[in-house]
């Protein structure tokens, strides 16, 4: 190009230059790109997150009367919320009560029953109703640990109920408790302004299915705080974040018409986990201490299921009773009851305590109740009054310096008892509703078959942990009979903490 063609050109430039300049708008001073608003993230696992872990002593009932069945966990050392959890699993059957017009009862069930799986499942109180509830009519109660660290602890209890025509109630219930301090709270009491999380929360999801928007998020409508209330009920708070499920109903303004959300996973669906500064002045106090919760959970392991509470208005009690020891057997029978969370009431004769001191100490270590049983295993309606007031107190002096237990009551040996005996002793003589007379020797098959079936509801049954045959089936026994329904607890237990005065021959009629 020649020097003649290149001048217009840049005329022509300079005065397109000078054009456009002109209507150039003003720089404005400190000027930055639109941020995007700080969201959360997304947690794609279907799995819900470990809660963590705690010993807890489960519970469970089935009464085809009322037409309930119910599992819940207590937590060893936490009286109001177990009485909390409690509460949930009463209202429960106090109204199939109403529906079915019946009295309830705990009733025991016939062999293999299946009611030995006890307490919480994982994923049970999110699976579906339908899977929940199966071919099952009436309620039916589930529960699911959602928090075991630090000091804190939480239980989540789904009450469902099928109703004619198909229809379902279905709610929940959270629990949380601080094991050091004793402090209960619900899952309603968490959050002071649940409002305050719905902008990060939706922000989130809009950005995950897609959005570049950088409008606000707009407050939520009634029904939308709603469904998002709901959701919080079932979020999971620890380690400085709140992990919150997303509905199948949920809608907000800005997901609309976005495909990715259209076209989510229903089945697996995700979840939204925020943090500070989303979460800044949306909790309690309570909530505050839940999402600061990290670390092993520091509350108290259960000692053994004997120091341990069991509603035995709710649940099938009975009482299981060994006499004659301790003997070099009854540490099996002690692994036993540690192994399948069951307690008992040892009957022990004084001098077969004082050859074996550390199996007494353990007996009453693992929560276990320790009857007198005299020293010598003497008749007592055959003995003078100076000699039965030796044979028991000599005894119960023993009994008490090893344990550290009160001795409240004591067994005649043999059943050999009157009133005259009873007002010498001065405390209840507990005998026995079922005898399984394992010092005949059956066969280890009979014995188990009999023990296993022949209790009923607040039966009191004889085993001796002096008999290598009682030894040998005891295992198969406990979980003969905690498969029938039943919680083995001790006699004092059975009575609520306080035996009757008299001869005792089974626990309270229901």
């Amino acid at each position: 190009m020649n020097g003649r063609h290149r001048r217009p050109l840049l005329a022509v430039g300079a005065v397109l230059t000078l054009l456009l300049s002109a209507c150039a708008p003003d720089s404005v001073a400190g000027w930055e790109p639109r941020q995007w608003s700080v969201s959360g993230s997304i947690v794609r696992s279907p799995a819900p997150t470990d809660p963590g872990h705690a010993s807890t002593l489960d519970m469970r009932l089935q009464n085809d009367d009322v037409d309930i069945d119910a599992r819940w966990a207590s937590l060893p050392g936490a009286p109001a919320f177990n009485t909390a959890v409690e509460a949930v699993v009463r209202a429960a059957v106090q109204e199939q009560v109403v529906v079915s017009g019946r009295p309830y009862r705990p009733t025991a069930h016939p062999v293999g029953a299946g009611l030995g799986e006890r307490g919480c499942a994982p994923g049970s109180t999110t699976a579906p109703a339908a899977e929940v509830l199966g071919e099952r009519t009436g309620t039916v109660v589930v529960c699911e640990i959602v928090l075991a660290r630090g000091a804190m602890f939480g239980e989540r209890i789904r009450v469902l109920t099928a109703r004619s025509g198909g229809a379902v109630d279905d709610t929940s219930t959270t629990i949380y408790t601080d094991a050091a301090t004793g402090t209960v709270a619900t899952d309603t009491q968490l959050f002071t302004d649940p409002a305050a999380l719905w902008p990060a929360y939706i922000d989130t999801l809009r950005r995950d299915a897609g959005s570049v928007s950088p409008l606000p998020v707009g407050p939520p409508t009634d029904a939308q705080l709603a469904v998002f209330e709901d959701a919080l009920a079932h979020a999971e708070l620890a380690a400085g974040e709140i992990v919150i499920p997303v509905p199948a109903e949920l809608t907000a303004r800005e997901l609309d018409g976005l495909a990715a959300w259209r076209e989510r996973s229903l089945e697996h669906p995700p979840r939204v986990a925020l943090r500070e500064p989303q979460t800044s002045g949306a909790l309690s106090p309570v909530g505050e201490e839940l999402l600061a919760a990290e670390g092993v959970f520091t509350g108290q392991p259960s000692a053994g299921a004997g120091f341990e509470h069991v509603p035995c208005d709710l649940v099938p009690c009975m009482a299981l009773t060994l006499d004659d020891g301790p003997s070099s057997l009854t540490p099996q029978f002690l692994d036993v009851l540690r192994d399948e969370h069951s307690a008992a009431t040892f009957y022990m004769l004084g001098q077969n305590a004082q050859s074996h001191p550390d199996t007494v100490r353990r007996v009453a270590a693992e929560g276990h109740e320790i009857g007198n049983h005299t020293w010598d295993h003497s008749y007592l309606t055959g003995l003078t009054d100076a000699q039965i007031g030796s044979e028991l107190g000599q005894t119960a002096v023993l009994l008490r310096e090893l344990s550290g237990q009160a001795v409240s009551t004591f067994r005649p040996p043999g059943g050999y008892v009157n009133d005259h005996v009873v007002g010498i002793a001065g405390q209840p003589a507990v005998l026995w509703s079922v005898d399984t007379r394992d010092w005949e020797h059956p066969s280890d098959d009979d014995l188990a078959r009999y023990a296993i079936e022949t209790p009923d509801v607040s039966t009191i049954m004889l085993m001796h942990d002096i008999q290598a045959g009682s030894a040998r089936v005891f295992a198969e026994v406990v979980a003969g009979l905690r498969d029938r329904g039943f919680s083995l607890v001790t006699v004092e237990a059975l009575f609520g903490g306080t035996v009757p005065g008299g001869i005792v021959r089974h626990g309270p009629l229901v």
